[in-house]
């Protein structure tokens, strides 16, 4: 009866964190018209050994998406005992081998997930597009990531709330929106969350510091869409 009673409990805080993420943000959903050039394009998504509450909020905001707007899709999450690096370089090996796109989104703390892909021969980095990367301070990761083959690279300058940043580019990016576009309005909608936050926080929060840690860049191609090919 008591692990029941768990069960129950836990499906209803994940309930009502999808009704306050509604209510703060947009619906979570991804029944928009697919951009063309779908069996082109291939992505892989990188979680971070987190806490579960963090590692399913990022898997439900992120693995339909990828499923739906990419022809191949593949969600990590790394744990205490594995850091997925055989398994992600495994599968992104086979994916720029097979599709001429292929989009990554590092959705890890500070991570050095570049050094296990500079290990992949120099003809297959080529085929990567896009990198996001969440990770505090890994902006500066750009020229490395665009030297391996890159065409673009997003990330954010310092201790940032980038899981804020991502939940709206995302989205705007798989709809079709190219990078620049979809890199502003989720920096303005970010913005905004801060601003009404630090509203509620009494000056506890400074938005105004949140925001110049957090703001995200690009590097590379702004022009870039999703459906986008580079032969």
């Amino acid at each position: 009866m008591k692990k029941q009673n768990a069960v129950v409990i836990a499906l209803l805080l994940m309930c009502l964190a999808y009704v306050v993420v509604v209510a703060l943000t947009e619906r979570v959903s991804w029944d928009t018209t697919v951009p063309p050039g779908r069996e082109q394009r291939a992505a892989l998504a990188l979680r971070d050994n987190v806490t579960p509450f963090q590692k399913w909020g990022s898997k439900i905001s992120t693995v339909q998406y990828l499923n739906r707007y990419y022809d191949a899709a593949w969600y990590f999450t790394q744990s205490r005992a594995d850091d997925q690096e055989k398994a992600f370089l495994t599968c992104l090996d086979k994916a720029l081998e097979r599709y001429p796109q292929v989009d990554l989104f590092l959705l890890a703390h500070s991570n050095k997930v570049i050094a296990w892909v500079a290990k992949l021969p120099v003809e297959r980095r080529s085929r990567i597009r896009l990198v996001y990367n969440t990770g505090c301070w890994n902006l500066v990761q750009a020229p490395q990531w665009l030297a391996l083959g890159a065409k673009a690279y997003v990330g954010h300058p310092g201790t940032s709330a980038s899981s804020v940043f991502y939940f709206y580019f995302l989205r705007r990016w798989t709809r079709g929106q190219c990078i620049q576009g979809a890199l502003v309005e989720s920096n303005d909608l970010m913005r905004r969350q801060f601003r009404r936050g630090a509203r509620f926080s009494l000056g506890w929060w400074n938005a105004a510091k949140l925001m110049q840690h957090s703001e995200a860049r690009c590097y590379g191609d702004r022009s870039l869409r999703l459906e986008d090919c580079r032969k």
